[in-house]
């Protein structure tokens, strides 16, 4: 019989068999599907793009907002290039102090490390060094975080051993916090939960618990690591090893060593970072001339190009597909491009099933029983979950091990233990985790709830969004209760969002990473990262969430144009007339 929501039979394939072969967090091609041009030759994700004379030694890299214009720090020449990227050319030198190591944007100018004066310093939006703006932060300051996390940016002492954290507004370094021997620069996840900052003497990552300011973990990894990036689902802190010529993965949850790679690399691999959908890692291998892109699903090298001497800082374009190297040596600015490939143009089925959790355990109308009929009859290819990313794959492994699941996120869905694992045995389709959660942002937001919950100054304020819980219950029950053609409605979302639009306004801007637009912007960049991934490809996605994230989700979904969002109630048709 064909499915006619989709016009093909249930289960089979919608592109070519070099798309998917497993059900897994990582994505591995099937073998024999590497990428050829029209010709028959290999092709390589990246290619060359200009290479632009900037100065001597040049490090740290950073880039206007518009992406039109980088700014590269001359750690030879005491300077700041600003360079027209179009152009291919510098067109002004900032004098930048004394080894201009890196420099990131704070309010309307910029913060640039003095790697030998142990300080960091101001420059207004012109350029031009603020008399008084200098700020001791011990021995060896060198290369800020990637990128700014809620008003906070980071970076490394090198030889005092300390992580800083930085106020992205004033330049202000506001604390420090012990690190390994001699840190290299840290990279921070998206709520600012953790740092992860490679110790090159010692061999280790430290990981560190920002919100606690504590260290969570000690990790060794290999000799000597210079550098590191997140993947961009936070899954994978990727690990540059540059005694030893490799690459380390550690798990972002378990801080578990989950792999290397040994194979194919340059000399010295000395950062990473990991551009647009996380698809690769390009690492600058600075004792030679190259840059080795290392395709991440196979943790294998897929591609080496030749870039100048000494590549020596790699960072992403905010246009989130080129990369720009800097290489000490050669004194250039390299770009890459992605190389072109074929686009499928299919259009994508999304379905969104809004979930009560443990109310599935009771429930008759919208019991487990009916969620696994449901999820048969929509028959996804993908199944995009409320499972954290870097939790997947301890889940998963316990599942296939022992056909039970101990890992404490994962247990508390009753539709993933009782629905998707068993449903992994019957039907074809492969699991995308995509929650932006965090325990320690979890911790964090309970105990700012519970404090402010007994704060007799704000007494008023909690009396506020309790009236507004009220009355979204109130207008909850005037449906019909769990009914799960009455959960999939907008009149369901609107009587949910009264309670929620109470809780944003009141609580958000002191829960950080825990407020509600927050976790939902961090949920939906994962959905969206995967949306993206599989553009084109005409397949069909289950989104399950917590029914309450249901109307943010569908507000976003409705966006975009190459999406068709199916109603749930068909689907409830058809299992309601088996």
């Amino acid at each position: 019989m064909t499915d006619h929501f989709r016009g093909r039979p249930p289960g089979s394939p919608v592109v070519a068999a070099c798309r998917v072969v497993a059900v897994a967090a990582a994505i591995v091609a099937a073998p024999g599907c590497r990428e050829t041009g029209p010709s028959g030759e290999t092709r390589g994700p990246f290619r060359i793009g200009a290479t632009i004379e900037v100065g001597a030694a040049p490090h740290g890299v950073r880039f206007s907002g518009d992406g039109d214009t980088a700014y590269v720090a001359l750690s030879g020449d005491g300077r700041i290039a600003v360079v027209d990227l179009a152009a291919g050319a510098v067109m002004a030198r900032w004098d930048a102090g004394s080894t201009p190591l890196d420099l990131v944007r704070v309010g309307d100018g910029w913060l640039v490390s003095q790697f030998r004066d142990s300080t960091l310093i101001r420059l207004d939006a012109e350029g031009r060094i603020v008399d008084g703006a200098v700020w001791n932060v011990g021995s060896g300051p060198s290369l800020f975080s990637p990128g700014t996390v809620r008003g906070r940016t980071w970076v490394t002492s090198e030889f005092a051993d300390l992580l800083w954290v930085v106020d992205a507004e004033s330049g202000v370094p506001i604390a420090s916090h012990q690190t390994g021997e001699r840190p290299y620069p840290a990279d921070v996840m998206w709520d600012g939960s953790h740092a992860f900052v490679p110790n090159l003497d010692a061999g280790t990552v430290s990981v560190i618990d920002l919100l606690n300011m504590e260290t969570d973990a000690t990790v060794e990894v290999c000799p000597g690591p210079p550098g590191g990036a997140l993947t961009p689902d936070q899954v994978t802190y990727v690990v540059a090893c540059g005694e030893s010529n490799e690459l380390v993965f550690v798990n972002t949850a378990s801080f578990a060593v989950t792999g290397r790679v040994s194979e194919g690399l340059g000399p010295r691999p000395f950062s990473v970072v990991v551009p647009g959908d996380g698809r690769h890692a390009v690492v600058n291998n600075a004792g030679g001339s190259t840059v080795s892109v290392v395709d991440l699903a196979s943790r294998a090298v897929v591609q080496t190009l030749e870039v100048g001497e000494q590549p020596i800082v790699v960072r992403a374009h905010p246009d989130g597909e080129r990369v720009f190297v800097a290489n000490e040596i050669s004194g250039t600015l390299v770009e890459l491009i992605p190389a072109p490939g074929d686009v499928p143009s299919l259009a994508s089925e999304v379905v969104v099933l809004g979930m009560i959790h443990g109310g599935h355990v009771t429930s008759e109308a919208f019991s487990l029983e009916v969620v696994r009929d449901l999820v048969r009859e929509i028959d996804p290819d993908y199944w995009l979950t409320e499972i954290p990313p870097n939790r997947w794959d301890r889940a998963w492994s316990e599942y296939r091990a022992s056909g039970t699941v101990e890992e404490p996120r994962t247990r508390l869905f009753p539709e993933y233990m009782d629905g998707l694992f068993p449903l992994t045995r019957e039907l074809d389709f492969q699991v995308i985790p995509t929650a932006g959660w965090t325990e320690p942002m979890s911790d964090f937001r309970a105990a700012y709830l519970d404090a402010y919950s007994r704060d007799p100054e704000r007494a008023e304020s909690w009396a506020e969004y309790q009236a507004a819980a009220a009355a979204s219950a109130e207008a909850l029950a005037a449906g019909a209760g769990d009914d799960p053609r009455w959960i999939h409605t907008d009149a369901y979302d609107e009587a949910y969002d009264i309670r929620m639009q109470a809780y944003a306004r009141l609580f958000d801007a002191d829960l950080g990473p825990g407020g509600w637009d927050a976790i939902n912007a961090s949920h939906w960049a994962n959905i969206e990262r995967a949306l993206d991934r599989h553009r084109g490809e005409g397949a069909r996605f289950l989104l399950t969430y917590g029914a309450g994230h249901k109307g943010p989700f569908l507000r976003e979904l409705r966006r975009r144009d190459d999406i068709v969002l199916l109603e749930v109630a068909p689907f409830l048709d058809r299992v309601e007339s088996r």
